[in-house]
Order: C-alpha cells, then sequence, then structure tokens
C-alpha cells in the first residue's frame, strides 16, 4: 500500500478491516472462506447496526488484502458490496455561515473556516496548506498531492486578503499557513476539527453539521450563484461529474460569468 501511495488513513483503515476480521473469527486470513467473511459483514449489519459506507470500507480493506497479498480472488470474488447511500448534503446557508464566521474562537479559526468555505477544501488539504500555496494576485489557492494524488487550484476569497496579511502578522507562520505547537510545523487535522466545533457551538447553530459541510456549502453555494457544473467539479477535485451533480437542487445555471468564491458574496 504504500508503495502505491495510498493515504495514510487508507492504510491504517485496510489494515484495521482485516485484523477486526482476524479477531472474530479467531483465524488468521489465510484459513478463512468466504462464509466466514458474510458472517463477519453480517455481524457489523445486524449487531453492529454499521452503515452501508461503513461495511462497504471494511469489504474494500479485506478484498485488498485477498486479492493483493493472498491472491485468493476466490473467497471474495462473490461477496456484495453493499449499494452506497445517496443523500443530500446538509448546506449552512449564508446568514448561517456568517453567524459562524461571528462566532469563531480566535482569529485563526476565523481564518480556518473561512479558507475551508472560501475553497471548498477538504481538512487535510488545510493542514497541508503552505504559504507559496497562496496567489494573492490572482486570488488561488494550490491544492497539491490531494485526494487520488491529484493537485489542483481553487479559489482564495479576494476580501478576505486584508485578514490574511492580519493573521500573518499575528501568527507568524513559517512554512504551514496554520502552524502546529511547534514554528514549521502544520496544524493537527483535530485542531481543524476544534476550531469548527468549538466555533459551531457558540454560534447556536443547530444542523448536525460536521467541518465537511463547509466543503458541501461552498459548492452548492457556487451552483446557487450561477456557475456551470464543470468549473464546480474542477474547484471541488472530483474525477466523476456526477458525485458534482449531487448539489443540483434546481436549474440555476448561468453561463459566462466570472468565477468568483462564495466567500465575496458574504463579507
Amino acid at each position: 500500500m504504500e508503495i502505491e501511495h495510498f493515504a495514510g488513513s487508507s492504510i491504517k483503515s485496510y489494515l484495521n478491516s482485516i485484523k477486526q476480521l482476524c479477531i472474530f473469527t479467531s483465524r488468521l486470513p489465510h484459513e478463512l472462506e468466504e462464509q466466514d467473511i458474510l458472517d463477519f459483514l453480517s455481524l457489523l449489519v445486524k449487531h453492529n447496526k454499521a452503515s452501508r459506507e461503513t461495511v462497504r470500507n471494511y469489504l474494500q480493506g479485506i478484498r485488498y488484502v485477498y486479492k493483493r497479498v493472498y491472491k485468493r480472488t476466490d473467497v471474495i470474488q462473490d461477496v456484495p458490496y453493499p449499494k452506497k447511500t445517496r443523500k443530500l448534503p446538509l448546506i449552512l446557508t449564508g446568514k448561517e455561515m456568517q453567524k459562524l464566521f461571528a462566532s469563531a474562537v480566535s482569529m485563526k479559526a476565523e481564518m480556518v473556516l473561512k479558507i475551508a468555505y472560501c475553497g471548498g477544501l477538504r481538512r487535510n488539504e488545510i493542514a497541508n496548506l503552505k504559504l507559496t500555496d497562496i496567489d494573492s494576485t490572482n486570488c488561488l489557492l494550490r491544492i497539491e498531492n490531494s485526494k487520488g494524488a491529484k493537485d489542483r487550484y481553487t479559489l482564495l476569497s479576494r476580501k478576505m486578503l486584508g485578514s490574511l496579511r492580519n493573521y500573518y502578522l499575528e501568527y507568524n507562520p513559517k512554512v504551514y499557513l496554520f502552524n502546529g505547537r511547534n514554528a514549521g510545523s502544520r496544524y493537527s487535522e483535530q485542531g481543524l476539527r476544534w476550531c469548527f466545533t468549538e466555533s459551531l457551538k457558540r454560534s447556536g447553530i443547530q444542523k448536525p453539521v460536521s467541518f465537511h459541510n463547509l466543503r458541501h456549502s461552498f459548492a452548492s453555494h457556487l451552483l446557487a450563484v450561477g456557475t456551470d457544473l464543470v468549473s464546480i467539479q474542477k474547484l471541488m477535485g472530483h474525477d466523476d461529474i456526477r458525485t458534482t451533480m449531487n448539489y443540483i437542487q434546481q436549474n440555476c445555471q448561468v453561463q459566462g460569468k466570472p468565477i468568483v468564491s462564495p466567500l465575496d458574496y458574504l463579507l
């Protein structure tokens, strides 16, 4: 998995899948048959009340190990994948976004939230964002080695350049935009999550949203102001435009308009 440049989180998830299978059966993987895997997945569904996505994640890890390590495709070839759920993501409204920003626990937390929303960034993308990735002239953020080992550019709100400069003077980041405890280290994803959850508590917003919903809101709001789907797909880094099409709630596409970050409409 390391040779294939799997993300650390994927490696951890895959190894845990096969570990839990071994614990359930009290046997090693090469001793198991198809029915053992089916029994394990059935336990996840019936007793652990695991979601479809959780079961799919376990099965992905198990299938990888049997296919690539044990060379035993006979064990997993007839084990079915649960169908994917197609849930519409929860979206924060413009007023809710403004309330969230105003409730930020610190200047650093406010910049984290605004960067996440203005470019539709994932948590790990924010953690890895370097000072050299900020193109203030063209108002772009360079996202390096993101999901699927891809680079892309996304939007930086022109209206937050002033507050970004104030943040830089206050916190003096060295390499990464958001420093960790030590100078030159990156801010942890747990710290980013804390910035969101604490600010959400202070805001009084009752929607059951997470940090990732800022990314969903970015895409949905871009669509609402007339940005075309292909542009949103590129900004989000989606391989399949059908993923981007989940944000369609009404036909409101307007061709030919300049694309700006949705944060510019709120500041």
